[in-house]
C-alpha cells in the first residue's frame, strides 16, 4: 500500500495513515472500535481491501488511542466526534477531498453516526457490528460500569484498557441511532450473529427504522470478525457497497 503516516489537528495531536491511490475527490475514512487503534486487524484489513480496489482511504487513531495524544480522561464520545470532524476538515482543506464514505467498527460506528453530516458531503456510511446504544434506557440511568468508574475513577474494560468516569457521563448524552433514522445517506449494516459484545439484533432494529439502509447478517460471525470467512464476506460486501 502507498501509505503516508502523519500527525494533524489543531486541538489534539492525532495520527493517521493516508492511502491516496487515484485522483478522484472521494475518500473512505475508517474509524476504529473503542480503545482500539488504526492498526487493529479490522481497520488494517479494511485499508488493504480498499487499496487493492484502488479506493482512496484514511484511517486514524482517536484521542488517547494508538499513536494519538491524550489520556483516558480525554477519551469521550464528544472528543471522538470532534476528532472525526477535524479529520474530515483536514482531508477537505489540505488534500482537496470533497466526497466522503465513512466506515465505523463497533464504537466507530456510533461516532460516524454522530458526525456533522451537514458540514461535509458524506455519500455513504458503513457500520460494522455497530455499538449504537439501542435501546436507550428509559430513565437514562447510570450503568453498573459507570458506578464502578465513579467509585474508583475508572472502569477496567480489560487488562491495561480503562475508561474514565468522564467517559460514561459523556456517553449518556448521545443517542446515535436516532440520527440514523432521519439521515437519508445510503447505509450498510454488517453484523455477526455470534457477537457477544453487541447483540446483532440491535442492527436489525436500527436498520429497519432507517431510510435507505441495507443489512447483512454474517452467520456465526463474532465481534471483530475473527473468523477468516466472516471477515472476507464483510470485506466483500463493503467493497461492493462502495463501488456500486
Amino acid at each position: 500500500m502507498n501509505e503516508k503516516l502523519f500527525y494533524f489537528s489543531d486541538n489534539t495531536k492525532l495520527c493517521g495513515i493516508l492511502n491516496k491511490l487515484n485522483n478522484t475527490n472521494e475518500l473512505v475514512i475508517i474509524c476504529h472500535a473503542r480503545t482500539s487503534s488504526k492498526d487493529s486487524r479490522p481497520t488494517t484489513l479494511l485499508a488493504e481491501a480498499l487499496s487493492k480496489n484502488n479506493i482512496n482511504n484514511f484511517r486514524f487513531d482517536f484521542i488517547a488511542c494508538g499513536e494519538s495524544s491524550g489520556d483516558i480522561s480525554n477519551y469521550t464520545v464528544t472528543n471522538m466526534v470532534n476528532n472525526l470532524n477535524d479529520t474530515l476538515y483536514k482531508m477537505k482543506k489540505d488534500y482537496d477531498f470533497e466526497n466522503f464514505i465513512l466506515i465505523g467498527c463497533s464504537m466507530g460506528a456510533r461516532i460516524i453516526s454522530l458526525v456533522n453530516h451537514n458540514q461535509f458531503n458524506i455519500k455513504k456510511i458503513i457500520l460494522w457490528y455497530g455499538a449504537l446504544n439501542y435501546p436507550q434506557k428509559i430513565f437514562n440511568l447510570p450503568s453498573k460500569k459507570e458506578k464502578i468508574a465513579k467509585k474508583q475513577g475508572y472502569y477496567c474494560v480489560e487488562k491495561g484498557i480503562m475508561l474514565s468516569y468522564n467517559y460514561f457521563i459523556d456517553e449518556r448524552k448521545y443517542c446515535a441511532y436516532k440520527n440514523l433514522y432521519t439521515w437519508e445517506v445510503p447505509k450498510l449494516f454488517i453484523h455477526g450473529t455470534n457477537d457477544h459484545y453487541v447483540n446483532y439484533k440491535s442492527s436489525i432494529k436500527v436498520s429497519k427504522k432507517c431510510k435507505n439502509a441495507k443489512l447483512i447478517l454474517i452467520k456465526n460471525g463474532d465481534h471483530g470478525f475473527h473468523n477468516e470467512d466472516s471477515m472476507n464476506l464483510a470485506l466483500k460486501e463493503t467493497i461492493n457497497f462502495i463501488i456500486n
